[in-house]
C-alpha cells in the first residue's frame, strides 16, 4: 500500500446528556496509522490469542468500558479473565506503529449539550489545523467511524472537509472488523481514567478493582501508551 495513505480511527467514551451525574467527562479518541506499516502479523497473533480464550476473532470486539465494569458480554467473566483480555490488547497496541490523540470535555463546567459539541468542535478543528503540514504530504486519508453519535459524525465531516488531501469516509464500519478501532476504544477509556486522576478525581470502584489503583494504572498502562500520543 502507498505510504501516503493514512487511516484515522475514531471512537468516543461518555454521554452527551447534560446534566449527567454518571459521566462527568466526554472523550473522543483518534488513532492514526499509515497503511504502509503493516500490522497483519500482529493482528494474526491477537486473533490467535483471542481464539485461545474462546472468542471468535471475526465476531469478538474488544470494548474497554464494559470490560472494566464487567458489563454486557463481560458480566460473567472473572476479574483475572477480563484482565487477560485487556493485557492482550495492550500488548497488541505496544507492538504496532500508530499515534493517537484524545479530546476531552469536562461537563462539570458547561451548561448544555450544545456547549459540549462546541468545545469539541473548537479543539478538533484546532488540532487538525496544527496537523496541516503532515496532512499535506498525504495522497489520501481514510476515516473510520461507526457513526455511533451523530454530532461526532457531523463534526468529523466539518473537521476534514478542507483537509489538504483526498478524504474518504469509510462506510459500514463495524468495530469487530478493525483492531485499530478497538485500540481507539481502549485509549478513550485509558484517557478517561488519566483525566480523572489529573483532576484529582477518584477512580470508580470498578476502575480501581480492575487496574489496581492509580499507581498501578500509571505503571502498568499509562507509561506504555503515552509515548504514542501526539
Amino acid at each position: 500500500m502507498d505510504d501516503t495513505i493514512l487511516s484515522v480511527f475514531v471512537d468516543e467514551s461518555g454521554k452527551f446528556q447534560h446534566p449527567d451525574s454518571t459521566s462527568r467527562y466526554y472523550v473522543v479518541g483518534m488513532v492514526f496509522h499509515r497503511q504502509s506499516d503493516s500490522i497483519a502479523e500482529a493482528v494474526k497473533a491477537l486473533d490467535a490469542t483471542n481464539a485461545s480464550l474462546g472468542f471468535d476473532p471475526e465476531r469478538f470486539a474488544f470494548h474497554a468500558g464494559p470490560l472494566v465494569r464487567a458489563e454486557k458480554n463481560f458480566s460473567i467473566m472473572s476479574r483475572n479473565f477480563r484482565g487477560k483480555i485487556f493485557q492482550r490488547m495492550m500488548g497488541f497496541a505496544m507492538r504496532i506503529p500508530f499515534r493517537y490523540h484524545c479530546f476531552c470535555v469536562d461537563k462539570k463546567f458547561i451548561d448544555s449539550v450544545d456547549q459540549i459539541v462546541e468545545l469539541l468542535r473548537r479543539d478538533v478543528l484546532a488540532f487538525i489545523r496544527d496537523q496541516h503540514d503532515e496532512l499535506s504530504r498525504l495522497d489520501q486519508l481514510k476515516l473510520y467511524y461507526d457513526c455511533g453519535q451523530s454530532p461526532i459524525t457531523n463534526l468529523l465531516h466539518e473537521a476534514f472537509v478542507d483537509a489538504p488531501c483526498r478524504v474518504e469516509f469509510v462506510q459500514g464500519v463495524k468495530p469487530e472488523r478493525y483492531k485499530l478501532f478497538q485500540v481507539a476504544d481502549m485509549l478513550c477509556t485509558v484517557h478517561l481514567v488519566e483525566r480523572k486522576l489529573k483532576d484529582g478525581e477518584p477512580m470508580s470502584n470498578s476502575e480501581y478493582t480492575f487496574f489496581g489503583g492509580p499507581r498501578a494504572f500509571k505503571h502498568n498502562v499509562l507509561r506504555y501508551l503515552k509515548p504514542k500520543e501526539i
